[in-house]
């Protein structure tokens, strides 16, 4: 399990903070345009999932003032080609970003 700053996060992909000071940071995940699945067995909104297709990395920006993080799909390299983004409270959780064949699970384990 890794721990940054206020986050812990479990990833089996490699990242890359691109952004950093006393508090705040932008971390960069490479996901080779696989698809991402947003899991949450809580959710009210939608029966299972919410899934993106063909999503080239992400981008998570947390801070030190609060367990909020934002979370940047991007649909190519370049930082501006973002598609999408989303707040995720992480309070009292493990962030996980797991890899299944050729899809990604985001899903936050209460601890």
């Amino acid at each position: 399990m890794l721990e940054l700053l206020n986050l812990k996060m479990e990833s089996d992909f490699d990242y890359r903070i691109i952004k950093s000071d006393d508090y705040n940071m932008d971390i960069y995940i490479e996901l080779d345009y696989r698809a991402v699945d947003i899991v949450d067995k809580n959710m009210e909104f939608c029966n299972s999932r919410i899934q993106f297709p063909r999503v080239k990395a992400m981008i998570i920006r947390i801070t030190t003032l609060n367990n909020l993080m934002t979370i940047h799909l991007l649909r190519d390299i370049d930082l501006l080609s973002a598609f999408a983004n989303f707040e995720v409270d992480y309070s009292g959780s493990v962030f996980k970003i797991l890899k299944k064949d050729e899809y990604v699970i985001l899903e936050k384990e209460k601890i």
